[in-house]
């Protein structure tokens, strides 16, 4: 019975590392473009920063529920786990100028993947083509029309922050960790940060910022 208990409780207590800004912009660095499944899992993981989206989420995205425009783009979530009335909520993500823009990846992925005009699911599974014969040209790669779960959703950033070189426990979850914990220590305050997370409560929110904005954020800091 010691043994389940103690079990149990190092579950409850695992502690997922955020995938803050200057993390993820190192996974980036290090995602081959030149392939369709690195279009792709760069784009999931910009998206995935930039909505503080649960995996879920990101692998529910439908191109119907995408608005582009000029300023960037909107996402509307059918389900949410923040949204009390069910009637959907709204995501918006801001157009920048850099390579690591979450608008501007999202559009190298439906190029890329000819899904401009598609309907249906954002991300797909995509798989890896043959070997080209020698004297022949290369395959391309094949995309499936159904979404990813979410579990490959953990996986691809799993597997992305691994190909980086970082340490820690990584998964689904560290896309969003890493993007309210970002947002706390840049100075955002408590109220906007509730707002971009969707989270019910502010002490919710407050959970998620590191305990080493504790020491950073500390108000004696500078008199002591």
């Amino acid at each position: 019975v010691a043994g389940i208990r103690r079990t149990s409780t190092e579950s409850a207590s695992r502690q997922v590392k955020g995938l803050t800004w200057d993390l993820l912009s190192e996974v980036i660095e290090q995602i081959d473009t030149d392939e369709l499944v690195g279009v792709r899992d760069k784009a999931i993981l910009l998206l995935g920063f930039a909505g503080a989206l649960r995996r879920s989420e990101v692998a529910a995205l439908c191109l119907e529920n995408v608005a582009l425009d000029d300023d960037g783009m909107r996402i509307r979530l059918d389900r949410s786990k923040g949204d009390r009335t069910g009637q959907g909520v709204e995501v918006a993500i801001p157009r920048g100028i850099t390579g690591l823009c979450p608008v501007r990846a999202y559009e190298a992925w439906l190029r890329a993947a000819r899904l401009k005009e598609a309907k249906g699911p954002v991300f797909r599974r995509v798989w890896l083509p043959p070997v080209a014969e020698a004297g022949q040209p290369p395959a391309l790669p094949a995309m499936g029309s159904e979404a990813l779960s979410d579990r490959s959703v953990a996986r691809i950033i799993q597997k992305r922050c691994l190909d980086a070189g970082l340490t820690g426990d990584f998964s689904g979850h560290s896309l969003r960790r890493g993007a309210i914990t970002t947002g706390a220590r840049d100075g955002t305050d408590l109220v906007s940060l509730k707002r971009f997370s969707r989270h019910q409560t502010f002490g919710v929110v407050e959970k998620y910022i590191d305990v080493e904005d504790a020491m950073t954020k500390h108000p004696g800091r500078s008199r002591f």
